[in-house]
Protein backbone atom coordinates (compact mmCIF):
# COMPACT_ATOMS: atom_id res chain seq x y z
CA UNK A 1 0.00 0.00 0.00
CA UNK A 2 1.49 3.34 -1.02
CA UNK A 3 1.51 6.19 1.46
CA UNK A 4 0.10 9.52 0.40
CA UNK A 5 2.43 11.20 2.89
CA UNK A 6 5.91 11.60 1.45
CA UNK A 7 8.84 12.61 3.64
CA UNK A 8 12.04 14.04 2.26
CA UNK A 9 14.96 16.33 3.07
CA UNK A 10 16.81 18.76 0.82
CA UNK A 11 20.47 19.36 1.59
CA UNK A 12 22.77 21.35 -0.68
CA UNK A 13 20.42 20.95 -3.64
CA UNK A 14 19.99 17.18 -3.28
CA UNK A 15 16.62 15.66 -2.32
CA UNK A 16 16.77 12.63 0.01
CA UNK A 17 13.79 10.29 0.30
CA UNK A 18 12.99 9.35 3.90
CA UNK A 19 11.40 5.97 3.27
CA UNK A 20 11.07 3.35 4.59
CA UNK A 21 9.66 4.50 7.93
CA UNK A 22 11.86 4.01 11.01
CA UNK A 23 11.82 0.79 13.05
CA UNK A 24 10.12 0.36 16.43
CA UNK A 25 13.57 0.32 18.11
CA UNK A 26 14.43 3.64 16.44
CA UNK A 27 11.15 5.19 17.55
CA UNK A 28 11.51 3.87 21.11
CA UNK A 29 14.92 5.57 21.39
CA UNK A 30 13.57 8.82 19.92
CA UNK A 31 10.63 8.69 22.33
CA UNK A 32 12.85 8.10 25.37
CA UNK A 33 15.26 10.90 24.46
CA UNK A 34 12.43 13.28 23.63
CA UNK A 35 10.87 12.50 27.03
CA UNK A 36 14.12 13.49 28.74
CA UNK A 37 14.20 16.83 26.91
CA UNK A 38 10.49 17.46 27.38
CA UNK A 39 10.72 16.96 31.15
CA UNK A 40 13.91 19.02 31.47
CA UNK A 41 12.49 21.97 29.51
CA UNK A 42 9.25 22.32 31.50
CA UNK A 43 9.02 25.97 32.53
CA UNK A 44 12.18 26.90 30.58
CA UNK A 45 12.83 28.88 27.40
CA UNK A 46 13.94 25.99 25.20
CA UNK A 47 11.61 23.54 23.48
CA UNK A 48 12.19 20.11 21.98
CA UNK A 49 10.32 18.75 18.96
CA UNK A 50 10.29 15.13 17.74
CA UNK A 51 10.10 14.18 14.06
CA UNK A 52 8.33 14.78 11.86
CA UNK A 53 9.27 18.42 12.41
CA UNK A 54 10.69 20.54 9.60
CA UNK A 55 13.86 22.56 10.03
CA UNK A 56 14.88 25.13 7.42
CA UNK A 57 18.58 25.60 8.16
CA UNK A 58 18.79 28.07 5.29
CA UNK A 59 15.40 29.08 3.94
CA UNK A 60 16.92 31.21 1.16
CA UNK A 61 18.79 28.20 -0.26
CA UNK A 62 15.96 25.80 0.64
CA UNK A 63 18.06 23.60 2.94
CA UNK A 64 15.42 21.52 4.72
CA UNK A 65 15.98 18.67 7.17
CA UNK A 66 13.83 16.63 9.50
CA UNK A 67 15.94 15.59 12.51
CA UNK A 68 14.68 12.97 14.94
CA UNK A 69 14.77 15.57 17.74
CA UNK A 70 15.24 19.32 17.40
CA UNK A 71 15.98 21.63 20.35
CA UNK A 72 15.32 25.35 19.90
CA UNK A 73 16.04 27.98 22.54
CA UNK A 74 15.29 31.08 20.41
CA UNK A 75 11.51 30.95 20.17
CA UNK A 76 11.47 33.45 17.29
CA UNK A 77 12.72 30.55 15.13
CA UNK A 78 9.58 28.51 15.87
CA UNK A 79 7.01 29.01 13.11
CA UNK A 80 3.82 27.29 12.09
CA UNK A 81 5.70 25.21 9.50
CA UNK A 82 8.54 24.27 11.88
CA UNK A 83 11.92 25.80 12.71
CA UNK A 84 13.19 28.56 10.46
CA UNK A 85 16.83 29.09 11.33
CA UNK A 86 19.50 27.03 13.04
CA UNK A 87 18.42 25.01 16.09
CA UNK A 88 20.63 24.72 19.16
CA UNK A 89 20.80 20.94 19.36
CA UNK A 90 19.92 18.20 16.88
CA UNK A 91 19.61 14.46 17.49
CA UNK A 92 19.70 11.81 14.76
CA UNK A 93 19.11 8.14 15.56
CA UNK A 94 20.79 5.95 12.97
CA UNK A 95 18.80 3.63 10.73
CA UNK A 96 20.36 1.37 8.08
CA UNK A 97 18.84 3.52 5.33
CA UNK A 98 20.04 6.87 6.78
CA UNK A 99 23.28 6.12 8.66
CA UNK A 100 25.65 7.27 5.94
CA UNK A 101 23.70 10.49 5.33
CA UNK A 102 23.52 11.23 9.09
CA UNK A 103 27.24 10.60 9.66
CA UNK A 104 28.54 12.43 6.58
CA UNK A 105 26.17 14.81 4.86
CA UNK A 106 24.12 15.96 7.83
CA UNK A 107 27.16 16.15 10.12
CA UNK A 108 28.82 18.52 7.65
CA UNK A 109 25.65 20.55 7.07
CA UNK A 110 24.88 20.94 10.79
CA UNK A 111 28.49 21.96 11.47
CA UNK A 112 28.54 24.55 8.67
CA UNK A 113 25.07 25.88 9.52
CA UNK A 114 25.99 26.70 13.12
CA UNK A 115 24.19 24.01 15.12
CA UNK A 116 25.78 24.12 18.60
CA UNK A 117 25.49 20.43 19.42
CA UNK A 118 24.79 17.35 17.26
CA UNK A 119 24.09 13.90 18.64
CA UNK A 120 24.33 10.72 16.58
CA UNK A 121 22.72 7.80 18.38
CA UNK A 122 23.74 4.34 17.17
CA UNK A 123 21.19 1.75 18.35
CA UNK A 124 23.13 -1.16 16.83
CA UNK A 125 26.36 -0.52 18.77
CA UNK A 126 24.53 1.22 21.64
CA UNK A 127 26.72 4.30 21.57
CA UNK A 128 26.17 8.02 21.20
CA UNK A 129 28.51 10.47 19.50
CA UNK A 130 28.22 14.05 20.75
CA UNK A 131 29.65 16.85 18.61
CA UNK A 132 29.95 20.22 20.40
CA UNK A 133 30.46 22.68 17.57
CA UNK A 134 30.06 25.68 19.87
CA UNK A 135 33.35 24.78 21.52
CA UNK A 136 35.37 23.92 18.40
CA UNK A 137 34.02 23.65 14.86
CA UNK A 138 36.20 20.62 14.09
CA UNK A 139 36.35 18.96 17.51
CA UNK A 140 36.28 15.18 17.70
CA UNK A 141 33.07 13.79 19.16
CA UNK A 142 32.69 12.62 22.72
CA UNK A 143 31.62 8.96 22.51
CA UNK A 144 29.42 7.45 25.21
CA UNK A 145 28.57 3.77 25.75
CA UNK A 146 25.30 2.25 26.86
CA UNK A 147 26.21 2.23 30.55
CA UNK A 148 27.30 5.89 30.69
CA UNK A 149 25.56 9.15 31.47
CA UNK A 150 25.68 11.94 28.90
CA UNK A 151 26.17 15.47 30.17
CA UNK A 152 24.58 17.97 27.81
CA UNK A 153 27.10 20.72 27.01
CA UNK A 154 24.40 23.33 26.38
CA UNK A 155 22.58 22.47 29.62
CA UNK A 156 25.24 21.49 32.20
CA UNK A 157 22.73 20.39 34.84
CA UNK A 158 21.07 17.94 32.42
CA UNK A 159 22.27 14.35 32.39
CA UNK A 160 20.89 11.41 30.39
CA UNK A 161 21.38 7.78 31.37
CA UNK A 162 22.05 5.87 28.14
CA UNK A 163 21.24 2.52 29.79
CA UNK A 164 17.65 3.71 30.14
CA UNK A 165 17.58 5.06 26.59
CA UNK A 166 18.83 1.85 24.96
CA UNK A 167 16.61 -0.51 27.03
Amino acid sequence: MESEFERWEKIDGVIYDMTPPPSSQHQAIVGSLFGEFYNYFKGKQCKAFPAPFGVWLDEENDIYVEPDITVICDRTKIHKKGCVGVPDLVVEVLSPSTALKDKRIKLKRYRLSGVHEYWIVDPFNQIMEVYSFSENLFAEPQIYGKEENVRVALFPDMEINLGEIFN
